[in-house]
């Protein structure tokens, strides 16, 4: 603990950053995939589809969420949760892009007209460029759609912490760009007092600000002042702002906005330092979704590292996958160094010590916000100042008992942000509903109204009626009787109607009934006939038969075929006469309903009973 001095809301920290700030900034390679999250955007691309760098991939769906952009070209390999670089790693649905290699670019869209364009405009447009601040887009949407004034627009190039020099390359090598954005911003925003503050320990970058920034109406303050010097809270009090009136934008943001201003360039990079237990600490320019892994092995970690730390010395957190990708806050990697077992000790009950409440920059009480946020009381927390917490990591680095204090504020921050989150799309999906219950009351108000202004131009009109046809209004009212009689004769006519109507399906009836009961008795006489036939046919068979015995069989020779018998020719003819019959009472229609087939209906009838008494004269022919 000798390099460290505590001081009054802060701590004077070493700053380890001589090692990544003596290489200019490298460009890393282009990776065989990226890993893109998609918190508070949706998605716009399917799986399986190519994509050109620069194409949008995904649009903010909340004031929180930016748009994204395809670093690269490729295809979309898959769209699912995926581990990000988060306290915890906690899963997040994210874009999963394999590049093929081409780096295929889009054509840019020319940036909006700078004239006339408001300050919500231009938030909008950052926040659609995917340029981020310090908690989401670059500009708030809430601060831009409102009239608060902005005395004070503070371009924050502290970066106090340790081993993070990201800022500081930038401001470096990328002054005159740096320069150009503020300028724009400051057209664009008018804030009463503009200042571009930077910390003493960085002389290359102040001096390089100095040149690009002469003759300019804005200053540039060098301050000396403890970690965490870069929270914009502490940078608010020190400049002599407040929190109403005063806009705290980081440097890396500023830059990134004046390529979507100047040249419509999306973010789809950052700057990021690789340090620690390194061979070759530098910095990098990453396209963002690059994994960390892959980063880290530029700067050759030591073979004993333990582990990847996202973030600098103290806010950063260690990687549980070190897979996981980049995003739009990932300043620094750092190669964990292996701690001796004798430093890892235990955590141990508080001993009220009072040094993290004397340490907080934000003037907090944290062994008491400590307790509700282990008790998961976080209304109580909320109360105690959780909100207010820079998450800088001084009360973990003072702490004798070694409580993780900064872990348990990290996720309970993260625990009611993800409530404000659910609670907000209830109330949303509650406004939804209520919208919607008074979109159908309107419609059938509306709906009332117009039927009602129908009826009131229809009884108009009838009103008109009378005066524009003066003839038919002088036609006299039918009286009582008149109106009785007239019923009284429609009701005669429609039973004289129904009358004839029956009389012909009577008529009907009675035809199909007699064709009916003759083709039976046609049957039943020809069936009659055709028996006594068979019989006298049998008998006359059996007299020839006895005949027939009484003659010699030697001297008849060769007998002649005979012909057939008369009684077998009138049996052929009554089974014709029979047939003929059946035939004619299956051809009789089952219902005829029209004159024709009544008549047809007798005809086949009567021929019947000719057929019949035919057949009776033959039988009494043959008989004589």
């Amino acid at each position: 603990m000798s390099d460290f001095t505590l001081l009054p809301n802060g701590m004077k920290l070493p700053s380890h950053k001589q090692a990544s700030t003596t290489r200019p900034i490298a460009t890393a390679a282009l990776p065989a995939q990226l890993q893109l999250a998609l918190a508070g955007s949706q998605c716009c691309v399917e799986p399986g589809q190519r994509v050109l760098k620069y194409q949008l991939l995904a649009r903010p769906d909340n004031a929180l969420g930016l748009a994204v952009h395809a670093p690269t070209s490729g295809h979309i390999h898959a769209i699912a949760p995926y581990p990000q670089a988060l306290p915890g790693t906690p899963l997040q649905t994210a874009l999963l892009l394999h590049s093929d290699g081409q780096d295929e670019a889009q054509p840019l869209a020319p940036p909006p007209d700078r004239a006339g364009q408001s300050r919500l405009e231009l938030a909008i447009f950052l926040q659609d460029m995917g340029v981020t601040g310090q908690h989401g887009p670059l500009l708030p949407l809430s601060w831009a759609a409102s009239d608060a004034p902005l005395e004070l627009l503070i371009i924050n190039g502290m970066e106090s912490e340790p081993y993070i020099s990201a800022d500081d390359m930038l401001m470096r090598e990328q002054a005159s760009e740096l320069v150009a954005a503020i300028q724009l911003l400051q057209q664009r925003l008018r804030p009463t007092r503009l200042v571009l503050v930077i910390r003493h320990d960085k002389p290359a970058a102040i001096s390089a600000l100095r040149t690009a920034a002469a003759g300019q109406t804005w200053q540039i303050e060098v301050r000396e002042a403890p970690y965490p010097a870069d929270d914009a809270p502490l940078l608010t009090r020190l400049l002599g702002g407040t929190a109403e009136t005063t806009l705290c934008l980081p440097v890396a943001g500023v830059h990134a906005a004046g390529q979507a201003m100047q040249h419509g360039l999306p973010c789809i990079s950052r700057i990021v330092t690789l340090s620690g237990a390194v061979e070759h600490a530098q910095n990098i320019r990453a396209l963002l979704g690059s994994p960390a892994r892959e980063l880290l092995a530029l700067a050759t970690p030591h073979p004993y590292s333990a582990g990847i730390i996202h973030g600098g010395g103290l806010r950063g957190f260690t990687l549980a996958d070190d897979s996981v990708a980049i995003h739009q806050h990932s300043n620094g990697l750092l190669a964990a160094a292996p701690r001796p077992s004798s430093s890892v000790a235990a955590a141990q009950p508080c001993v009220r010590c009072g040094d993290c409440a004397t340490i907080c920059p934000s003037q907090l009480q944290p062994q008491e916000l400590y307790w509700h946020c282990q008790t998961q009381d976080l209304m109580q927390a909320q109360d105690w100042g959780l909100t207010d917490c820079s998450q800088c990591g001084l009360c973990s680095a003072v702490c004798p008992s070694q409580l993780p204090l900064l872990d348990s504020f990290r996720n309970s921050s993260l625990q009611l942000q993800a409530d404000q989150q659910q609670q907000q799309a209830a109330d949303s999906a509650r406004q939804r509903h209520h919208f919607r219950q008074f979109r159908q009351e309107r419609d059938k108000q509306e709906k009332a109204q117009r039927l009602a202004e129908r009826a009131a131009q229809q009884a108009a009109k009838l009103a008109q009626t009378p005066s524009a046809h003066p003839a038919s209004a002088a036609k006299p009212e039918p009286s009582a009787a008149d109106k009785q009689a007239a019923i009284a004769a429609a009701m005669a006519r429609a039973s004289q109607r129904q009358q004839h109507h029956q009389g012909q399906t009577a008529t009907a009836a009675t035809a199909e009934q007699d064709a009916r009961a003759a083709a039976i008795a046609a049957n039943r006489q020809a069936a009659i006939d055709a028996a006594m036939a068979r019989a006298a046919a049998r008998k006359a068979a059996q007299d020839a038969a006895k005949a027939g015995a009484d003659s010699s069989p030697s001297a008849a020779g060769p007998t002649p075929a005979p012909e057939p018998a008369p009684d077998k020719q009138e049996l052929i003819r009554t089974s014709m006469a029979r047939a003929a019959a059946q035939k004619a009472a299956q051809a009789a229609p089952p219902a005829p309903t029209t004159m024709d087939d009544d008549k047809k209906a007798l005809i086949a009838a009567a021929m019947a009973r000719a057929a019949a008494r035919k057949a009776e004269r033959d039988d009494g022919e043959q008989e004589t």
